[in-house]
């Protein structure tokens, strides 16, 4: 745009050496209603353009619209058209930019939208996702604690295992340490058994040749005393 605004020729009003410019002559009657620039407003709009460019107003576009004439066939072009045309391209430009800015609003607003709406999807699942964890969670901690409880009841039943593996380990040591007594006892009086069985054989032996010298003794008595009554009973007769 601003290409072609500096490529349309510019009409200067030519100037002489003793100072105001000199309007032309098909511009020294005014149109149809409308008055021609006068030289004094030539030389200010002049300034006006080589001054910078103000920034972009409705009212002051609108203003310049008012003032172009319905037969602008008619008139020759002139500083102040150009301004004209300068400040419309500048407004249609400066529109053109909003419209963009605006375009890219809506767009930036529909994207955080679909953000928002995405985001406020993503933070209900991860909301969802976190009331699952800590439901598992909780679980999960009624289950160890369950699990703290068996653990300390198998502890104690360990415990008290190992009590009474420990008492029947004593008791064990204990009838092993009497059976061994009772072993060495049994022994003993085997040994005594046999002592006595062999002074009983030995008492036997000697009662049996005692008694067989008495018997012999007895018999030999027995005979001696026969012998002598038959010799009384006989010398009697």
């Amino acid at each position: 745009m601003a290409t072609e605004t500096s490529a349309v020729p510019a009409i200067i009003p030519a100037e002489d050496a003793s100072g105001p410019m000199c309007p032309d002559e098909n511009m020294g009657a005014p149109i149809s209603g409308h008055e021609l620039p006068s030289p004094s407003s030539s030389e200010e709009q002049s300034a006006d353009d080589a001054a910078p460019a103000s920034p972009f107003s409705y009212a002051e576009l609108e203003a310049k619209l008012k003032q172009i004439t319905p037969d602008w066939k008619a008139i020759k072009p002139s500083a102040k058209m150009f301004d004209m045309i300068e400040t419309l391209v500048r407004g249609l430009r400066s529109m053109s930019q909003q419209h963009a800015l605006f375009t890219q609003l809506l767009q930036t607003a529909d994207y955080m939208r679909t953000f928002s709406s995405r985001h406020q999807e993503i933070e209900n699942q991860l909301r969802l996702r976190m009331e699952e964890a800590e439901a598992s969670l909780s679980t999960m901690r009624e289950e160890n604690e369950a699990l703290r409880v068996e653990l300390a009841e198998a502890k104690g039943q360990e415990e008290s295992t190992a009590g009474r593996l420990h008492e029947a380990e004593g008791e064990a040591a204990r009838l092993r340490d009497e059976l061994s007594r009772l072993r060495t006892e049994v022994l003993n009086e085997k040994k005594q058994k046999e002592d006595l069985q062999l002074r009983l054989d030995v008492q036997k032996e000697e009662l049996e040749r005692e008694f067989a010298v008495e018997r012999e003794e007895l018999a030999a008595d027995y005979r001696d005393k026969w012998m002598i009554h038959l010799s009384l009973g006989i010398a009697a007769a």
